[in-house]
């Protein structure tokens, strides 16, 4: 019996001893300890291809200057800032595996881009999925953040619905008396809203307007001849467009040989676009954009100029702009939040006023829309510049042109979001 208890007491203490070397082994945290001073994980996925490339590579400039700043000063609450870059191609299969990929092989944290409408939906159903945090700078379709609403998306450029909203008040000013309308827009998400914006927002202006003819030039058009002399035949009071990048360069010196631009025209003349055009950009004709240097010169905005041609050697666009704001409205963010943890960034970023390089703006709680200011102006030669920029140009603040709540929740109604 005194030999059964004795066997039975060291049986009872290995088992002890066995249950404190596993809970030991269980124990999260020094691991923990250690993943908090792992690198913050951001991906940058943009389409550098087509209409899109030189709006891509911009933002990435963006983005790597505002992340050495931020590295330089002890990174996102004293953990390094590490950046992913990957390439859509312009295609949305390529954006879908290429965003899987950040996600589920690199495991950022977070995610900036796309700069197409296109692959930014494609991507949104992923991130989604995975419940990870995108931020657009670039892609503007406003499907992103009313009919296909995510929790897990943010937007800091104006979207299709704002943009277009001011840049039709912006042609019905300068033009009171047009009645009559052509547009042009890229037959893609972007340009279908675009277009449809501006149909809304003409009609109310101008109960009586008529749109005579619509163009839908595919991405990446090469020849625009056909739809430059059917809108010329129609004789219109004023022509809209929302063609950009590489395919405005080529749509613009093919339609000057027309004397196309005696007719008003509006379309997305910013920086890029006035410099790769050079002495062919059209005097008179009006742009709209985003914040490019030019369009919002305050203190803020030129400290930037200033640190972006050190390092790059050009004057940054609003590309640029929108992207470096991106990284630093996710900063403020997680220092509300204190810690990067999803949900509770997604809480301090719902609601959040932020002092950005265009101003102040807040991202609205309700559908996660981004108050950013939108800029139009008529092309004209600036004496301080060896570049044609803007004259007469207008900010608007995004509180004038956003889609109201009461609109936001009745689309969600006929779309089924719920929120």
């Amino acid at each position: 019996m005194k030999k059964l208890a004795i066997l039975t007491a060291v049986c009872f203490l290995l088992s002890l001893l066995a249950v404190s070397m596993v809970m030991a082994q269980a124990k999260p945290a020094p691991a923990k300890k250690a993943a908090t001073k792992e690198p913050v994980k951001i991906g940058a996925i943009y389409d550098f291809a087509g209409a899109c490339y030189m709006y891509s590579e911009a933002g990435l400039k963006g983005i790597k200057i505002a992340l050495d700043e931020i590295n330089a000063k002890g990174g996102f609450l004293g953990r390094k800032v590490d950046l992913v870059v990957r390439d859509t191609e312009a295609k949305v299969d390529v954006a879908v595996r290429e965003i899987k990929d950040l996600i589920l092989r690199e495991k950022v944290d977070f995610i900036i881009g796309p700069c197409s409408s296109g692959t930014g939906l494609a991507m949104q159903v992923v991130h989604t999925e995975y419940k990870t945090i995108r931020i657009s700078a670039i892609a503007n379709t406003e499907g992103q953040t009313v009919d296909k609403f995510s929790p897990y998306f943010f937007q800091v450029v104006p979207n299709t619905y704002m943009e277009a909203t001011a840049a039709t008040r912006y042609l019905h000013k300068k033009v009171p008396t047009a009645k009559k309308f052509c547009t042009i827009n890229p037959d893609y998400e972007f340009g279908r809203r675009e277009a449809a914006a501006f149909e809304e927002e003409i009609k109310r202006l101008v109960p009586d307007a008529e749109i005579l003819y619509q163009a839908w030039p595919k991405l990446g058009e090469k020849d625009f001849t056909a739809f430059i002399t059917a809108m010329m035949a129609k004789k219109p009071d004023a022509i809209h467009s929302s063609l950009f990048g590489g395919d405005l360069v080529a749509f613009t010196k093919q339609a000057a040989p027309y004397e196309f631009f005696k007719t008003p025209f509006i379309a997305l003349y910013d920086f890029p676009v006035l410099l790769a055009l050079g002495p062919d950009a059209p005097e008179g004709t009006f742009g709209f954009g985003r914040g490019c240097f030019f369009m919002d010169p305050n203190p803020k905005m030129m400290e930037f100029v200033d640190k972006f041609r050190k390092v790059t050697g050009a004057y940054p666009d609003g590309w640029a702009v929108q992207n470096y704001d991106a990284v630093y409205v996710l900063k403020a963010a997680i220092e509300k939040a204190k810690t990067t943890e999803t949900e509770a960034v997604i809480k301090a970023l719902e609601g959040i006023t932020f002092d950005s390089l265009r101003g102040k703006i807040t991202i609205r709680a309700l559908d996660h829309m981004a108050t950013v200011p939108i800029y139009q102006g008529t092309i004209a030669k600036d004496p301080n510049y060896p570049f044609k920029i803007w004259k007469d140009i207008v900010r608007v603040p995004g509180e004038q042109v956003i889609r109201p709540e009461a609109s936001v929740r009745e689309i969600w109604k006929k779309t089924g979001v719920v929120r």
